[in-house]
């Protein structure tokens, strides 16, 4: 027996979408018809094997596409097939039925039976942590109750793709200081190990006076020959207790309200939260949600979990009957600049368009934040990198001219 995918019409023209088991196409298609309906389209779903889907056991050999490819990927064209008029359970099937990438195919024919199951879209979506987080899927979970998931997915689309490109941007530009990093940590660290001490006890012998950064080497590497058990159990647990804490919502919290204060990465940060939170906020207040309701939906979307918190204390002021953008002065993060903005839209009656375009600034806003720190970036690790091999040629330099001189 097999599972076979439909989609038929009655005479009066209605759309009936479901699974059916048959033994082959044949069966299916008479079965289908004895019900009164016209088939529209019908496809055999491919069978799961043991232990897990298809799919997932072919990504996990796959190498050749990162996750966030396969996101942007799926999102531009979700986003297109939806613009153009489809349904989703439409534009899944067209999608994985086209020529691909195997393991993208059977994702996409995952997500089409949990459609056809009865499934919402951002419950399929859920169940792959590894391709989507709990905030993308909490965007989509507002976009189905919206009912503008097209102009979610549109947007998603367009972060989802510059935040790739801006990071592989990054890594680009740190390329070359990385690899100039490890390949000048690696050689002085065998300098350290095997010339340095040569020096220094022919120094001793001569009773010269051994740099300040010679001794202060030699001390430091004495001191990791004596306590290497230690220092690797202190890192051990240091990397476990920092996992433990990302894992903690408490610590997760205390830990991301740090990120959003740090310098120039802490405003990024703030703007690229609060143009998502804005764009959907103007969606659904365009499509008729009360503000209260659009608040109670998004306020789980952020993956910040001190903004995911300061959402939720709006809400509470909101529905009390506080003014939202006061409200979100006192309560929230949100820069200065959008907050001005929303004062403005929310006295003339125009909350919803000036969220809109309060969003479009920072989306603005984002972008050249991202600029400057990847131009930031590079200089900074260059700077950092002379400054380490700096200090080890002084310490490898200088007591070679003591030597000389004590020679001399």
């Amino acid at each position: 027996m097999g599972v076979f995918l439909y989609e038929a019409r009655n005479r009066a023209g209605e759309l009936f979408a479901g699974t059916i088991e048959a033994k082959d196409k044949r069966e299916a298609a008479g079965l289908i018809r004895r019900r009164g309906l016209w088939i529209a389209s019908l496809s055999q779903q491919e069978e799961k094997k043991a232990g897990g889907p298809a799919w997932q056991m072919q990504f996990t050999r796959l190498n050749a596409m990162p996750a966030a490819k396969l996101r942007v990927l799926f999102l531009r064209q979700m986003a297109a097939m939806m613009q153009a008029g489809m349904p989703v359970h439409q534009a899944l099937e067209i999608l994985s039925r086209s020529d691909g990438n195997p393991p993208y195919q059977s994702f996409l024919q995952d997500l089409l039976k949990g459609i056809m199951a009865g499934h919402p879209l951002h419950e399929m979506l859920a169940q792959h942590p590894q391709l989507f987080s709990a905030s993308l899927c909490g965007l989509v979970r507002a976009g189905e109750a919206s009912g503008s998931l097209t102009q979610i997915f549109a947007q998603l689309a367009d972060f989802e793709e510059h935040r790739y490109e801006a990071r592989e941007a990054l890594k680009s530009a740190l390329l070359y200081p990385v690899i100039l990093l490890v390949v000048a940590v690696v050689s002085l660290v065998l300098m350290t190990v095997f010339v340095l001490p040569a020096f220094a006890a022919m120094l001793q012998d001569l009773r010269a006076e051994l740099p300040w950064t010679t001794k202060l080497l030699l001390a430091l590497m004495a001191f990791v020959e004596s306590h290497l058990a230690l220092l690797v159990a202190g890192i051990v647990l240091a990397v476990a207790a920092l996992f433990a804490s990302l894992r903690h919502e408490r610590s997760r919290i205390v830990i991301d309200g740090i990120l959003l204060k740090l310098p120039l990465l802490g405003s990024l940060q703030s703007y690229a939260a609060w143009r998502i939170l804005l764009e959907l906020l103007s969606v659904m207040l365009a499509n008729g949600i009360p503000l209260t309701t659009a608040l109670e939906m998004a306020r789980d979307v952020p993956a910040n979990l001190q903004v995911r918190l300061e959402m939720r204390a709006l809400q509470q002021q909101v529905e009390a009957g506080q003014p939202f953008a006061a409200s979100l002065r006192q309560q929230t993060s949100c820069p200065g600049l959008l907050v001005e903005l929303l004062m403005a839209g929310e006295t003339t009656g125009t909350l919803d368009a000036m969220m809109e375009k309060a969003a479009a600034f920072a989306a603005a806003d984002v972008r050249h934040r991202s600029a400057r720190v990847e131009a930031l970036a590079e200089p900074i690790m260059i700077f950092f990198v002379g400054g380490l091999i700096f200090f080890f040629v002084l310490s490898i330099v200088l007591p070679l001219l003591t030597t000389m001189d004590a020679l001399m």
